[in-house]
């Protein structure tokens, strides 16, 4: 591997900063649907639905980091090689929320459409 050792514990070290971004975007998907009277027999969808945007809000962040890190990298394979590991596993994270997202995302989407036919009442037949 490339770079000092102090050079490779610095990336691989947690990034409490990011991490607390990544939860407060999460929270912030609660509040505004909790602020818009999400009903609580959506709390499940709602938790899942939250990390995940959460989580793939700072993905696609830290994506972004690793490949301009791949370009500003020296020609150097091994390091090459580095990089491309890091954005795999970020695509696979990524990849992971997406299938994830889908159910508590149509769900919710389905009761907001509901709910905005003229006020109606979800919990009504059409």
């Amino acid at each position: 591997m490339t770079g000092t050792a102090s050079d490779r514990e610095r990336r691989i070290e947690p990034n409490l900063g990011q991490a607390r971004r990544t939860a407060d975007m999460a929270h912030a998907v609660v509040i505004k649907l909790r602020q818009m009277d999400l009903p609580r027999d959506l709390d499940e969808d709602l938790a899942s639905l939250s990390t995940d945007l959460g989580d793939l809000w700072s993905s696609q962040k830290l994506l972004a980091e690793r490949l301009e890190s791949l370009l500003d990298s020296p020609h150097d394979w091994e390091a090459g090689g580095d990089y491309l590991v890091d954005i795999r596993a970020s695509l696979d994270h990524t990849a992971w929320h997406l299938k994830s997202v889908r159910k508590p995302l149509n769900r919710i989407a389905t009761y907001a459409y509901r709910k905005g036919l003229d006020g109606h009442d979800p919990g009504e037949p059409i």
